[in-house]
């Protein structure tokens, strides 16, 4: 086995590992999240992505956590999706398919995916901030948009992952041309 082949295995496990995770993760982090259950964030394991008293003072209802639950889930779907094709893709350098279209179909993918990601992420944030109001009283309640620098360099990231997904399938198409000439 080549050390890309063990490597390529090694890292296939380990985004399987986070595709099981992170579903468990986000369920787990919004059904404790300020209650004595809320170990990870308590002992600093976890750092909050939130300030919670910005958008209320009031305990978190039920139904306001499973709303957080779901909207969290929809955008764990886009990691989810992103993850699947990193399996597929470290799957098939496992196998020593390197340079294939296939893989370079994967990249694309992979691009397109940080992009649902910033699109997603800002329409979240906005989603968020209406469900984490919503037990406030009315005049209280809040609707936050926001797009980041962070959002910005994700784009930049996912453009160049593009731009390798489109150099692949040229190389691809290259290296088939010269195989076919005589």
């Amino acid at each position: 086995m080549s050390k890309i082949q063990k490597q390529s295995r090694r890292a296939r496990l380990l985004f399987q590992f986070f595709f099981a995770l992170t579903p468990i993760a986000v369920c787990y982090y919004w059904l404790t999240v300020e209650t004595p259950y809320d170990f990870l964030t308590s002992r600093g394991i976890i750092q909050l992505s939130y300030d919670f008293d910005s958008y209320t003072q009031l305990p978190f209802t039920l139904t306001t956590r499973i709303l957080a639950v779901v909207a969290s889930l929809l955008l764990c779907s886009i990691i989810m999706y992103a993850l699947t094709v990193l399996i597929r893709l470290f799957r098939n350098y496992e196998k020593n398919e390197i340079f294939t279209l296939e893989n370079a179909n994967y990249y694309q993918l992979l691009g397109y995916s940080v992009f649902y990601w910033v699109g997603a992420s800002v329409i979240y944030g906005a989603l968020m901030s209406v469900i984490l109001s919503f037990n406030n009283p009315p005049g209280e309640r809040m609707l936050a948009i926001s797009f980041v620098g962070m959002d910005f360099l994700t784009i930049v990231f996912g453009f160049i992952v593009l731009i390798i997904s489109w150099v692949m399938k040229e190389g691809y198409t290259l290296a088939d041309e010269n195989s076919h000439t005589i």
